[in-house]
């Protein structure tokens, strides 16, 4: 049987992150709530918990987990905002040279998708950002030599992480068919409500740019990874009572 592929394309350690960031937003704004089914956000935030502890309940044929820690997860999801992060100051940096951001910045370069790999492309984003002739243009859009550091020190620290390269071979970050399903139907939830969000506070109100940046609008899905950003069914207001 084939595996299910995601209808998203980025990593799902940034599907997690940004998900508990979406959920802490509905938290702290209930009135989203409203626009949603009963216990919509409680239900969502089962399933967060299941995407996140699911390579737990996957019994490994060979004998190995391959179950990433919580703290596992954190390290890698900082991996991927520092590099997403260093992606966006280049394009900013170096508008309209395809090629350079494409082969020294890695924007739009994806695949292969296991960790080692994404280390790999890391070193490559990282030696482009610590390049002498490149510096002006990166510090000109507010890129500093701490975040230099910062991407340079997760890097090592991975690579360095012996127990977390094994564990990210068999947890694979949504390889196979039962984890795909539950991260797409986590997927489809946060897009939704968003969704919700966006109608309760729209853009046409400046007051609503914390609000808005709470629910991460404008960032999730992650453009830089290839999200796939389909629009879930516009929520209704609820009925009038």
């Amino acid at each position: 049987m084939k595996n299910t592929k995601t209808t998203f394309h980025f990593p799902l350690s940034i599907l997690v992150g940004e998900g508990k960031l979406i959920l802490d937003a509905g938290t702290a704004h209930p009135e989203v709530a409203a626009r949603l089914d009963k216990d919509y956000l409680a239900t969502t935030a089962t399933v967060l918990g299941n995407v996140k502890t699911q390579a737990a309940d996957q019994k490994q044929k060979r004998g190995q987990t391959g179950v990433l820690s919580k703290a596992q997860l954190d390290k890698i999801h900082a991996f991927h905002l520092l590099i997403d992060n260093a992606k966006k100051t280049a394009k900013l940096a170096f508008p309209g040279q395809t090629v350079k951001l494409r082969e020294a910045f890695q924007v739009g370069v994806h695949k292969p998708h296991d960790l080692q790999s994404q280390l790999q492309r890391g070193r490559t984003v990282l030696a482009s950002m610590q390049a002498a002739e490149n510096t002006a243009a990166l510090t000109s859009k507010g890129w500093t030599a701490d975040e230099t550091a910062a991407l340079d020190a997760a890097i090592t620290e991975m690579e360095n992480d012996k127990t977390l390269l094994e564990a990210a071979k068999d947890a694979s970050l949504g390889s196979t068919g039962k984890k795909n399903v539950q991260a797409d139907d986590l997927y489809d939830r946060l897009l939704t409500v968003q969704n919700a969000a966006n109608l309760q506070w729209p853009e046409s109100d400046p007051a609503n740019a914390q609000t808005r940046a709470d629910f991460r609008l404008g960032k999730f899905p992650p453009k830089d990874h290839g999200g796939h950003h389909v629009e879930p069914t516009p929520t209704p207001a609820p009925a009038a009572k």
